[in-house]
């Protein structure tokens, strides 16, 4: 979805609703002397750890449990899986995001219930190891490994999926950037039941050295959105800095890969318009569309990075998150409604 220069700076204005919850909450400047990744993991963890102890136990007729599974070099990798008891329904594989730096495997729980009710899909939060103690490529080889243990025991009796009814794969942030990544080094090496839909929420997909030439006059959100209230493009620097990630890497940006983009699943973006980031979702999702790739893209004018799990309770909150439960419907070619997806999300209809 390209935009006129004038709508990219129109979209790069802060929402007035968020703009008024950071002035209420006056929030305390970041300290100077505490690292990036500590900060990041520190606020993320208290995040998770609040979200499950509102989600207390798992609703009836569901089954959520943790798994540890091998990856290549012999390391443990936690598994959060949520099913219905029964199962039988699509797989959908899910990878937070904290910026190669922190977030765990329960961030996204909240979104994993609601997938289980709506759609009785198993779906599986994978783990990866992040910077600096980890560097790049620890976090893509954990997730790739996750992915090829997941598919392979997809219909065993621990994930009691059947991927033909639908295997969809997505993340957030971070975890958006590695799938959209794997996504395209699986069209060379499938996995073993192929993947029919990717959710890509505020992705990382490029870099300046990697975008095609009739794109890069789009390519202004790092400039354009640099100074926004919660991810800075000097944050975003320091993640890729710490992490010590190969911007040329094809499994750093998924712009990178090799394999034609045409090859890639139906997919479905979220887009913030005053996100740093803006530009890479708005400018792959005319890549894919363009190579044929059915998409859909849902964009936020005026919204930061995270918009939705930070401002949760505001309107544009709910909004976008009840955009995100109705997308992985038209990802698993199951049209909701609105009203069905806000009450498996415990929200009003927005």
């Amino acid at each position: 979805m390209l935009l006129s220069k004038e709508e990219l700076e129109q979209s790069s204005h802060l929402d007035q609703s968020i703009h008024d919850f950071l002035s209420n909450a006056q929030m305390p400047p970041p300290d100077v002397n505490v690292p990036v990744h500590l900060m990041v993991r520190q606020q993320l963890k208290t995040q998770s750890t609040t979200l499950v102890e509102k989600l207390g136990q798992p609703p009836k007729g569901t089954e959520e449990f943790y798994k540890e599974i091998p990856v290549r070099d012999g390391f443990s990798s936690s598994l959060k899986i949520h099913k219905p008891t029964n199962g039988g329904g699509p797989l959908v594989v899910l990878a937070f995001g904290g910026g190669f730096l922190g977030g765990d495997n329960d961030q996204l729980s909240e979104y994993s219930r609601a997938l289980v009710q709506l759609f009785g899909a198993t779906v599986v939060n994978i783990s990866y190891r992040v910077g600096p103690e980890n560097k790049f490529p620890q976090a893509q080889h954990d997730a790739w490994d996750s992915l090829i243990w997941i598919a392979e025991n997809a219909k065993g009796e621990e994930l009691s999926a059947d991927p033909s009814m639908g295997f969809v794969m997505g993340g957030v942030s971070a975890g958006g950037a590695l799938m959209a990544c794997l996504s395209r080094q699986f069209q060379e090496a499938p996995l073993a039941h192929p993947l029919t839909g990717q959710w890509l929420c505020i992705p990382a997909v490029m870099d300046n050295a990697g975008i095609p030439e009739k794109y890069k006059s789009y390519h202004i959100s790092r400039e354009q959105n640099s100074n926004n209230p919660t991810m800075p493009s000097a944050m975003l620097d320091a993640m890729i800095q710490l992490s010590e990630i190969d911007t040329n890497s094809e499994l750093a940006f998924a712009v990178h890969s090799k394999t034609d983009v045409g090859g890639q699943p139906k997919t479905y973006f979220q887009v913030a318009g005053m996100d740093p980031l803006r530009d890479d979702g708005l400018i792959y999702e005319d890549m894919l569309k363009e190579a044929g790739v059915s998409t859909k893209l849902d964009f936020y004018p005026g919204a930061v990075h995270g918009h939705q799990m930070m401002v949760g309770m505001l309107d544009l909150g709910k909004r976008t998150n009840i955009d995100t439960l109705v997308g992985f419907g038209w990802l698993l070619g199951k049209e909701i409604s609105r009203e069905e997806a806000a009450k498996a999300f415990g929200i009003d209809v927005v």
